[in-house]
């Protein structure tokens, strides 16, 4: 990856106001669930993402390069996916057959998967296509693991609103699992430049997560 080139500051505002609203929307759906919101937490991000990708595609059509976007997904990216995402879900099951003792699959799961696509873009553009590729053109982070690590923590963080918590404690669980996932999305994105098949991934694995583990903890 190319270090040390200017900083994008547009590619920095527009996200943070993007998850601001984010977190407004989310924050009156919570507290006012008899407005019957929906899915507009996830919809009106996805569309505002998808937009500032189409505006500034128009200005600039390398920048869909640079946020791995229309880089070519070649064969290893598949692989590698395809293994990572089978060591999570092995995981998941083992998890959810430690808690509940059973293991289930229902059709409604790939409905769930395809509809989460719509909050796993942004997700993934603003941790990826962003964080990631803003802090690999500062000097502090040449480093190999110092990225990686730190874009791991940003993504952790950003999940502590979740509700699901480790029993006993106030942290929630998404913010221990999301912190290594974070670390391998992010060396992922450093090796292959493609955020789709990340995107993919990151919808199949939160239904697995929220079904298999989540709801069956005390």
């Amino acid at each position: 990856m190319t270090r040390n080139k200017k900083i994008d500051w547009m590619d920095i505002r527009v996200p943070l106001l993007i998850g601001c609203l984010f977190a407004v929307i989310k924050s009156i759906k919570l507290m006012m669930p008899d407005l019957q919101m929906g899915n507009l937490d996830s919809i009106i991000p996805f569309l505002l993402t998808v937009q500032y990708t189409i505006y500034r595609a128009r200005q600039e059509p390398e920048k869909l390069d640079e946020w791995g976007i229309t880089t070519p997904i070649i064969r290893p990216a598949v692989i590698t996916m395809m293994i990572l995402s089978a060591v999570a879900i092995a995981s998941f099951a083992a998890i959810s057959i430690s808690l509940a003792g059973t293991l289930s699959f229902e059709f409604n799961y790939i409905t769930k998967m395809i509809e989460y696509i719509l909050s796993a873009f942004p997700q993934q553009f603003f941790l990826c296509s962003v964080i990631l590729v803003t802090l690999s053109k500062t000097t502090f982070f040449q480093s190999n693991w110092r990225l990686p690590l730190a874009v791991g923590l940003l993504f952790s963080v950003a999940h502590f609103w979740t509700p699901f918590r480790i029993p006993g404690t106030i942290i929630p669980v998404q913010v221990v699992l999301t912190l290594p996932v974070g670390a391998v999305v992010a060396w992922y994105f450093l090796k292959f430049r493609t955020i789709l098949p990340l995107t993919l991934a990151h919808a199949v694995l939160y239904v697995l997560l929220h079904n298999w583990v989540e709801l069956h903890l005390p």
